[in-house]
């Protein structure tokens, strides 16, 4: 499982939002190709009086309304000198003042100077803010691609892992004849979002396709209609298809967990011998996951129901 780190550069950013936030390059057009690789952005108070102890040169700097008020108070030249020793401090991506305000001439020769892109847009800023850590936290934050399959069944996104052959794409057809939608056979492409929770989308190439032993490659939206598949789903439960190995938990107290990206997730082994029919049992677990989400856990009611009963066997046999 090989992640992997994305940016996007301040031309792309232009490119893609320009319009949809009214972003305009004010100065910097040969400087565009600077990347961004957070999403986030950063009001910079102090660092604009100088102080750079926790200055976060490495995100977009915000100029909003109370920046701008700020910047107004300060003497020209001292200005320059401050916005010049912050856009130093590290690689800044751009500078970009919002709310439609006119840009001071001591920014414009910082930016200038330091061949940083000074950018403006007429949206307010908490919006724009809001906006622009959207189309971030798209486009820069971590991936990987897992070998697997992903189906949302009942709501709740499944991903369906095993060794080559065991079954997993069978186990998906069987999910989709039942009313369940595919996402992704063979290649889960993963990606970790803002607050911690992973989605899981399709390679561009393989969007509503399955390969299916025996059968070759088919075309799952052709078969079971335009609704049997979706781009993308969350991810919040892994099933792993193994090999009967020995010992299994059978009570299923104990909540099995992976980590991918660095966010954990519920897991699940179910060992696949023959006659077992592997889509009912993951249509269950499924539902039973959204039980558990709700604090309902069937494994440890029944075992507290055993122990209650094994208590009171004891009692009574101790005539107490």
């Amino acid at each position: 499982m090989a992640e992997f780190e994305r940016t996007v550069t301040v031309a792309k950013m232009l490119a893609d939002q320009g319009k949809e936030l009214s972003l305009e390059l004010l100065l910097g057009q040969k400087y565009t190709n600077r990347e961004i690789s957070k999403a986030s952005v950063n009001r910079p108070g102090l660092a604009m009086d100088g102080h750079l102890e926790n200055f976060r040169g490495e995100l977009i700097q915000i100029i909003g309304r109370g920046e701008y008020a700020f910047c107004a108070k300060l003497p020209a030249k001292r200005l320059k000198a401050n916005f010049k020793k912050m856009l130093k401090a590290d690689k800044v991506p751009c500078v970009i003042v919002t709310a439609g305000m006119k840009v001071l001439p001591a920014i414009k020769q910082a930016c200038l100077a330091e061949k940083v892109p000074l950018l403006t847009t007429s949206m307010d800023t908490s919006a724009f803010v809001s906006e622009i850590i959207a189309y971030l936290d798209e486009n820069t934050s971590p991936r990987t691609h897992i070998h697997g399959v992903l189906v949302k069944v009942s709501g709740l996104g499944v991903l369906i892992r095993g060794d080559a052959g065991i079954g997993k794409s069978e186990c998906a057809l069987e999910l989709i004849k039942r009313g369940h939608i595919l996402v992704s056979d063979d290649v889960v492409e993963i990606q970790k979002m803002r607050g911690g929770h992973l989605i899981g989308s399709c390679p561009p190439m393989l969007q509503h396709y399955m390969e299916v032993r025996g059968l070759g490659i088919i075309d799952v939206e052709l078969l079971f209609g335009i609704g049997s598949s979706i781009d993308s789903a969350p991810i919040e439960m892994e099933v792993n298809l193994i090999a009967p190995t020995g010992e299994i938990d059978r009570l299923g107290i104990e909540q099995q967990k992976n980590t991918i990206l660095g966010v954990e997730i519920n897991s699940l082994t179910i060992p696949v011998t023959p006659g077992r029919n592997l889509a009912v049992l993951i249509e269950v677990a499924a539902l039973n996951q959204r039980l558990k989400s709700q604090g309902i856990s069937s494994a440890k009611e029944f075992s507290k129901r055993l122990l209650k009963k094994m208590k009171e066997g004891k009692v009574e046999k101790n005539g107490k």
